[in-house]
């Protein structure tokens, strides 16, 4: 198993965008998907073939709750409801 996870530009086919959670505290945040690789993509740390879980490790800033700087991302996928 691939531990970047897919890369994000997979994502595009889905209407997902990048949920980023802090692991110490849970709080999470749905981010626009194309808003993350265009700021990757900007650092030039990374852009549309980063790995899903590999984009937490270029968050730069702490936690808004906690101040934590430990986080994990993974594919925010759009409800079903309607």
């Amino acid at each position: 198993m691939d531990r970047r996870g897919v890369p994000i530009a997979h994502l595009r086919q889905h209407g997902a965008g990048v949920r980023l959670t802090c692991l110490d505290c849970l709080l999470h945040r749905d981010l626009p998907l194309e808003a993350v690789i265009v700021r990757l993509e900007a650092r030039g740390v990374g852009g549309r073939a980063t790995g899903i879980r590999e984009a937490a490790q270029f968050v730069r800033q702490p936690c808004s709750r906690c101040g934590g700087r430990r986080f994990e991302t993974a594919p925010a996928f759009p409800s079903r409801r309607r």
